[in-house]
């Protein structure tokens, strides 16, 4: 697909310009502006290189009133909740009144910004939610533009270049991977690939320079049937210990495991027991765990309820409320709301016992210059729709999510005579394998030009031949 050109970093030569008192042309060399490497490097966007794909055929499709069906792109058929335009509509509403006007509400200042971590009655909302929704209890919670921006104010807050012992600070994914947590890497820490085969080529044939090289921030895991492999993720956090007994210094190179659950792209919902696993691991060696629970809602085989209980007050998706662990969710999937960018993150308040400022704490405190940094904050009116859409409660979204079983059933059928097949319990994503030697993008660009379908190929979330 599309690749980066080290003709960016190239000079070139300029007109000749002809001195008033000589004859004598004078050719004149100009340098070029430099572009960062680490941009260069980055993966392309999928979901523009799956635009391209698509657009190379469009005009096949161009007199059917069905035009090209796209299964490319994670965007739920429903819309958000009314309660969601209800708070647009009264915030618009007491906007437009007079400043003294007899309002009590806070309409008024939707064209300002608001604190960094988010705008207070959605804060407290959400908090109210976490604990009683994810178990999580009085947790530091910040609101970012989507899910994305929260991994990266999760990324700028915890990977260093280097630390003070010199060694380099890395975060574990793990394949099919979300692209953009690998890309949040990329640019952050640079590097001509990811380790696994969507690595974008960085030069132009020179075959001494290795364009599919790993990532230095960025170790990718395997998983057999989209559950990650622990033992590998043991023997890596065992291979990254480090120790220097002159400054009594010990950690791990190793910072963060990033985890999403329900998977994307891989539509497994991880099992409690294996949640519980690497949740004790991570903690054993001191690394933070980052969880993207962006498809919370979609839990389809309730792999994540809770055993053993019939206590109508245990979380319905439990998360775990650990110092080390960063939860991440948002409004885009489950509330229908992907365009107005509303993500958010929660980190532990729990301090140590003898009432020391806790991890979790001080990743929040830090946390907050990035987001001053990226976003100052999220859209006050983006917030104050959330909120709205908090009312219309869990039970509105899981009544949608019902709406997606058939399609499911449907896709899961058509797709029984492939070699094997993740997914289809969490989620909204299925994999398949195709056979030997079929080339997973030809095939995408297959099913756009004979049957105007696209779908994802899996080489652009680390994972060639699905």
């Amino acid at each position: 697909m599309s690749s980066s050109s080290n003709k960016e970093q190239q000079e070139y030569v300029g007109s000749s310009t002809m001195s008033k008192s000589s004859t004598t042309t004078t050719t004149k060399t100009t340098t070029l502006p430099t572009i960062s490497s680490r941009t260069l490097q980055t993966l392309d966007p999928v979901i523009i290189l799956m635009k391209q794909l698509i657009s190379q055929h469009a005009s096949k499709w161009e007199d059917d009133p069905r035009g090209i069906f796209s299964l490319a792109q994670g965007v739920v058929h429903w819309r958000p909740p009314n309660s969601a335009y209800e708070a647009l509509s009264m915030a618009a509403e007491e906007n437009m009144m007079d400043n003294d006007g007899n309002n009590n509400g806070d309409g008024r200042l939707i064209h300002t910004y608001c604190p960094d971590e988010g705008y207070p009655p959605l804060l407290s909302a959400l908090k109210d939610k976490l604990q009683r929704e994810n178990g999580l209890r009085d947790p530091h919670v910040m609101v970012t533009s989507g899910a994305n921006q929260a991994f990266v104010n999760c990324v700028m807050t915890l990977l260093d270049e280097d630390d003070q012992e010199g060694n380099i600070s890395k975060c574990v994914v793990f394949e099919p991977y979300y692209f953009n947590h690998v890309m949040a890497v990329q640019t952050a820490r640079g590097g001509s690939g990811c380790g696994g085969t969507a690595s974008t080529p960085t030069t132009d044939g020179d075959d001494d320079d290795d364009a599919t090289s790993s990532v230095e921030g960025l170790l990718v895991g395997p998983t057999t049937k989209g559950v990650p492999d622990l033992e590998w993720l043991k023997s890596q956090l065992d291979e990254n210990k480090y120790s220097d007994s002159e400054t009594a210094t010990s950690g791990n190179a190793i910072r963060m495991v990033t985890l999403v659950n329900p998977g994307n792209p891989t539509g497994v919902s991880l099992p409690r027991e294996f949640l519980e696993e690497i949740t004790q691991l991570t903690k054993e060696y001191g690394v933070w765990l980052v969880m993207d629970n962006t498809y919370e809602h979609f839990d389809v085989e309730e792999k994540n309820k809770l055993s053993n209980t019939n206590d109508n007050s245990t979380p319905d998706f439990p998360c775990f409320d650990e110092e080390h662990v960063i939860n991440i969710f948002s409004f885009s999937k489950g509330y229908a709301m992907a365009g107005f960018r509303v993500g958010y993150v929660a980190l532990s308040s729990k301090t140590s016992n003898d009432n020391v400022e806790g991890r979790g704490t001080r990743a929040y405190e830090q946390m907050l210059k990035v987001q001053d940094t990226i976003a100052i904050c999220t859209s006050r009116i983006s917030q104050m729709a959330a909120l709205g859409a908090l009312r219309a409660g869990r039970e509105w979204v899981h009544e949608q999510v019902r709406t997606l079983d058939t399609g499911r059933k449907a896709i899961l059928g058509a797709m029984s005579s492939l070699e094997d097949v993740i997914g289809g319990n969490g989620a909204m994503y299925v994999m398949g394998k195709l056979p030997e030697g079929v080339n997973d993008q030809e095939f995408a660009s297959s099913l756009v030009e004979h049957y105007g379908v696209a779908v994802i190929p899996g080489s652009f979330c680390g994972l060639s031949g699905w």
